[in-house]
């Protein structure tokens, strides 16, 4: 279905992971493509990020969808940076309907042993990249009275998690940005709203830092992931493919849902909706 033909969508982190597969689908559905990507190793990350390589992957996957796509390297640290790919897209293709600030990364440590510049940069990236790139782009949706801007934040913007402080407070900051971007932009139709992903199949989570093995994964399971299970209510689900996430995002960028604005989404297999409970108690 090409539900977003003629549209010109906007991705950064769009080198792999959730922002590839958004990128290919929408793609896949009509849509004209600019991939950016920071594309180099940022050191404060838990897991390493993406290369050229990787943006190039991504530009050679959209391309095989018959649709133009611009490949950008972008650091969502830098105004500038952000601005000139969204310069670029206007020259080539004088417009940006869509917008998915999706650029992230997660750190893992108690919050009293992150140092400064590890904290000054998820929130660089997570909250402010989101807050950049929107800024980037309201000038045109402004102008062209259209538009939409979506952003990737998490479960984690809805619920806490041990060792995960600097990146909590990153997504809760995303969630009530995305809302006030909704108020202030809807008199211009322009729309903006939140998916919160659950755990998702991709580097950030599936990587040599992110634990020991899990000794109870069952055959063929990857005995990294294998902990997500916990995190589900649907029957058989473990980690998600990034696709959950692209298809929320296309959803969400669509005409199907033009009245909606200023929500959260979550997709998470109904991670949220589990009853809490202490991983460590003190007994004494």
């Amino acid at each position: 279905m090409l539900r977003h033909q003629g549209r010109v969508v906007l991705i950064t982190g769009a080198a792999r992971g959730i922002g590839r597969a958004t990128a290919e689908l929408f793609a896949a559905q009509g849509a004209t493509v600019v991939a950016c990507d920071i594309a180099e190793n940022v050191a404060q990350a838990q897991a390493s990020t993406a290369t050229a390589s990787d943006l190039d992957d991504t530009g050679r996957a959209v391309r095989s969808h018959g649709v133009p796509c611009l490949t950008r390297v972008v650091d969502v640290r830098d105004q500038a940076s952000v601005d000139s790919a969204v310069s670029a897209a206007l020259s080539e293709f004088g417009r940006v309907d869509v917008a998915i600030a999706n650029a992230g990364i997660m750190h893992s440590e108690p919050f009293w042993e992150v140092e400064e510049q590890t904290w000054q940069a998820v929130l660089d990236i997570n909250v402010s990249g989101v807050w950049r790139t929107a800024k980037a782009v309201a000038p045109a949706m402004i102008e062209q009275l259209s538009g939409v801007i979506l952003a990737t934040a998490s479960v984690q913007a809805r619920t806490a998690r041990r060792g995960l402080g600097a990146y909590t407070a990153s997504k809760h900051g995303v969630a009530g940005l995305m809302k006030s971007i909704a108020l202030e932009l809807g008199e211009y139709n322009v729309r903006a709203n939140t998916v919160l992903p659950g755990a998702i199949h991709t580097p950030m989570i599936d990587n040599d830092s992110a634990g020991a093995l899990n000794p109870n994964a069952e055959d063929g399971e990857n005995r990294r992931t294998a902990y997500f299970r916990r995190m589900s209510v649907l029957r058989k689900r473990s980690v998600l493919s990034p696709f959950a996430i692209a298809n929320a995002f296309s959803w969400l960028a669509s005409d199907e849902a033009e009245q909606v604005t200023g929500i959260e989404l979550p997709v998470d297999a109904g991670s949220l909706v589990l009853p809490g409970y202490n991983g460590a108690p003190v007994r004494d």
